[in-house]
């Protein structure tokens, strides 16, 4: 053979020899160099931006992130880090993919204020409770308690941080027996005070509602207002909570209205009369509160008479409760005349509804 068939047929073989390496060899290590240096510029771009809770693991040319984010908002933050990392030692600067499958966020329990628990008694005995426990047991423990009490109840209560400094399921527990006395009603714990109000068969049970809520610790301050039909209502308990207080005057002024005589400042009823002596009492349990009495008006009449007029009223309440033994520094009164209308005015009831008289209970300056 020729010295140039030998070399022909070297050519060849040479040929073949790379055709196959080419079919079964790994990888080009130019993509494997890619895929190590794309990893450090990943993790280098996630730990830059605050994101170090997360690694990353290149697969080819994909980044595969693991971690625990503090919440839904910082995990799209570190995605988006890393899908923008470019890598200056790559053939081509932004050649990689993303996946986040194994990114999930941490459970973070959060801080609930006020720190509130809240269960409302319908006629039928179902009961539906809204609200906060500190954790897990008390959140068993709670649940246990309310279906050994009622046959028939919703359950809404999240575990959350932010409970007063005592025993949080001691004052849950005992306000919930007192509600599975009653006929109907509702209570309302927010932080450190509570008001319990509704329907009782008797003054007994009355009573026995109101010795459970003396027997919580005495930084609690529980309060209930339970009717007795033909039975004068008691307010029992002094108030420390700003909600609760609004709640009490909520409760007793109800759709009752203060009346008062046409075009005039002065108390007009019985009904009125016994309406303001309630108010009173409820005052004096939130003493440690400030109480804004508004007047309103319809629009019958000049704007500037209206507001003088509200103002007036306003007045007249605030000197009524004085005169029943609330202190005059908790209590302010402001005529708002027209401005504040929550009906329309072309109509009579519309009308009645906007002459009316408002608390507002809020912290004392």
């Amino acid at each position: 053979m020729s010295n140039s068939g030998k070399w022909l047929w070297g050519f060849i073989i040479l040929s073949v020899t790379a055709l196959l390496v080419g079919w079964f060899a790994p990888a080009p290590i130019g993509a494997k160099a890619n895929s190590i240096a794309m990893e450090k510029t990943v993790q280098t771009a996630l730990n830059d931006g605050g994101f170090g809770w997360a690694t990353v693991d290149m697969s080819g040319n994909v980044a595969k992130l693991m971690g625990e984010a503090p919440s839904e908002t910082t995990k799209i933050a570190a995605i988006e880090a890393a899908k923008n990392a470019k890598c200056d030692k790559c053939t081509e600067r932004r050649w990689h993919v993303v996946d986040a499958g194994a990114l999930t966020v941490e459970n973070v329990i959060p801080r609930q204020i006020p720190y509130t628990l809240k269960a409302v008694l319908a006629d039928d005995g179902s009961v539906v409770l809204n609200g906060y426990v500190a954790n897990e047991n008390q959140l068993t423990r709670l649940r246990a308690d309310a279906e050994a009490l009622f046959a028939d109840f919703e359950f809404n209560v999240k575990i959350a941080n932010g409970a007063p400094k005592l025993d949080w399921y001691l004052v849950a527990k005992t306000h919930l027996s007192g509600l599975a006395m009653l006929k109907n009603g509702e209570f309302n714990i927010s932080d450190m005070g509570s008001f319990v109000f509704g329907e009782a068969e008797n003054t007994d049970i009355r009573a026995s509602i109101n010795e459970l809520l003396q027997g919580l610790p005495d930084e609690f301050k529980g309060t209930s207002k339970i009717d007795v039909i033909g039975v004068a209502p008691i307010v029992f308990g002094q108030l420390k909570s700003e909600n609760v207080c609004q709640d009490l005057f909520n409760e007793l002024k109800g759709d009752s209205k203060i009346n008062f005589a046409y075009a005039k400042a002065d108390i007009d009823g019985v009904a009125s009369e016994y309406l303001l002596k309630n108010m009173a009492k409820a005052a004096k349990q939130c003493s440690t509160f400030h109480v804004t009495v508004g007047g309103h008006t319809d629009t019958d009449g000049a704007a500037d008479y209206n507001q003088v007029l509200s103002q007036q009223r306003a007045g007249a309440v605030k000197a009524y409760l004085v005169a029943h033994g609330v202190d005059a520094a908790n209590i302010t009164a402001i005529g708002y005349g027209e401005t504040l209308p929550i009906a329309s005015n072309d109509t009579s009831q519309g009308m009645a509804k906007n002459r009316r008289i408002e608390f507002k209970v809020t912290r004392s300056k």
